[in-house]
């Protein structure tokens, strides 16, 4: 039997990001982040004896149309789709086309929205299950029980209709042995198709060699609605053997870690990197890490394993924000691990927050020079958006923070319509905050002048020219023109 996995048009200018996305989102260039966790499900449907197939409109520039055309010509029996809060209702309608042309499919969605909203979206929707969390063996229990006709109220992790009955089963457990997993296969899902704008060196992937966050931060979605805070890592012998195979099979030269934090556990990060350099599986890697626990001893073995560049969640120069997102850190801290991040040979990127209800224009402004003064080799300023499923979500709607209707208006929570919740920082000023905070840090003349002195050869120039456009177009004009001030 034949499983298609579609990741749907996206309808409007801007390129969507649903999948391997913890803030789903719409952007002006067309980059795409590698849907790992979506492969993670075609290869366990593979392995499983079903004929796996996948389109992407989005990279593949197919509207609605032509992908409907494209159900027609593989003639699957069942269609997976991840959805996510900014598109739930284009997928809604999406699916209800499918099941007016094509009613013998049966239909599986999965994701963060309808893992928070399981009843509601079947009540909305022709779907015929919904997968709620993590996403692997849950989706493979459904399909096999539809596949055999086997009753569903058996399979953990699902909603379902059993006539006119919306039937909402318990969570399915978190799979405890991530080594048991396939390694995704990487020709299902091509990894050519996707790319980061900081990678370096190609062909480039991702990997996941742990999943889950045990931190709370009140505007995270992932370790909310999939993972419950609790961390569960691959053994350090399986991460290396799909490293080495990547290697040879693919000839694989820079991956990104895609975990929620790299570095929870100081012990796990020097055991990984350790074995990496005793085994030959040394490669450039990127990854995320909180700038607490960082230090010097866990820093220079990621240098020795391959480490190129880490993604700071920095959020914020104002101490009361972070205490209030319960993100966990200080200002110092993050200053500190900046500093040594940059004196261990490692590339920073920053990530930054703007648009909290209680900030002032002053703070907004703080944040920004905080980045200016840390002076990270790239960096991300982006709004504030809490989707459904986040403690800032219920905060949001308890204290009012949401404009009038935005907390049901999905669409508007593609972080380029401008802010969804009221702050003490004007909404004139933060409708283009975005763009002009990134502005003022890309258009320094000293960075452009450390940019420029990176180059070495043509490969360099062609990089730093294409960087420079997705940068202007990217996260500058692009955020312009959305607000309306093109």
């Amino acid at each position: 039997m034949k499983v298609l996995i579609i990741h749907p048009p996206w309808p409007g200018p801007g390129y969507g990001l649903r999948s391997q996305n913890r803030w789903p989102r719409k952007k002006g260039d067309k980059s795409n982040r590698y849907p790992v966790y979506l492969c993670y499900v075609g290869t366990v449907l593979k392995t499983n004896g079903y004929d796996v197939e996948f389109i992407d409109s989005v990279f593949q520039d197919l509207d609605y149309e032509q992908t409907y055309n494209e159900i027609a010509k593989r003639k699957p029996d069942f269609i997976f789709v991840e959805t996510a809060t900014p598109t739930i209702n284009y997928d809604i309608e999406f699916i209800s086309e499918i099941k007016k042309r094509f009613p013998e499919i049966r239909i599986v969605l999965a994701g963060t929205h309808v893992t928070h909203f399981p009843e509601r979206t079947l009540k909305d929707s022709k779907v015929d299950v919904i997968v709620k969390g993590e996403m692997d063996y849950t989706t493979l229990n459904a399909i096999n029980a539809l596949a055999k006709n086997t009753p569903l109220s058996e399979v953990k992790g699902i909603a379902y209709r059993d006539g006119d009955k919306i039937i909402n089963n318990e969570p399915a457990p978190l799979i405890e042995n991530l080594d048991e997993l396939p390694f995704p296969d990487r020709d299902l899902i091509p990894h050519q198709w996707y790319f980061e704008g900081h990678v370096v060196n190609k062909p480039f992937t991702f990997i996941v060699g742990g999943r889950g966050c045990p931190f709370r931060c009140t505007f995270c979605l992932w370790p909310n609605t999939w993972q419950n805070h609790e961390i569960r890592y691959r053994s350090v012998e399986n991460v290396v053997k799909e490293i080495k195979w990547l290697k040879e099979k693919y000839g694989m030269k820079e991956i990104l870690f895609d975990e929620d934090t790299f570095n929870v556990h100081k012990w796990r990060v020097v055991d990984l990197c350790k074995a990496m350099v005793e085994n030959d599986a040394t490669i450039k890697f990127s990854c995320s890490c909180r700038v607490h626990p960082m230090d010097e001893e866990m820093l220079g073995w990621m240098k020795k394993a391959g480490c190129r560049l880490i993604f700071y969640g920095a959020e914020s120069a104002n101490q009361e924000t972070l205490n209030k997102v319960k993100k966990g850190q200080t200002v110092e801290q993050i200053r500190n691990a900046f500093k040594l991040t940059k004196k261990a040979g490692i590339a920073v990127h920053g990530n930054f927050m703007l648009g909290f209800p209680w900030e002032t224009e002053e703070d907004t402004e703080r944040t920004i020079q905080l980045a200016l003064e840390m002076d990270p080799d790239t960096v991300q300023f982006s709004l504030v958006f809490p989707h459904p499923g986040t403690e800032m979500y219920e905060q949001a709607i308890s204290e009012g923070w949401f404009y009038d209707g935005i907390a049901e208006n999905f669409d508007a929570f593609d972080m380029v319509k401008g802010p969804v919740m009221k702050a003490t920082t004007p909404k004139h000023v933060l409708d283009n905050a975005i763009a002009r905070a990134h502005a003022k840090f890309f258009f320094r003349p000293s960075y452009i002048m450390k940019q420029a002195l990176k180059v070495r050869s043509g490969e360099d120039l062609k990089r730093l020219f294409k960087g420079a456009h997705s940068v202007i177009k990217g996260k500058i004009l692009y955020n312009l023109k959305v607000a309306g001030t093109d």
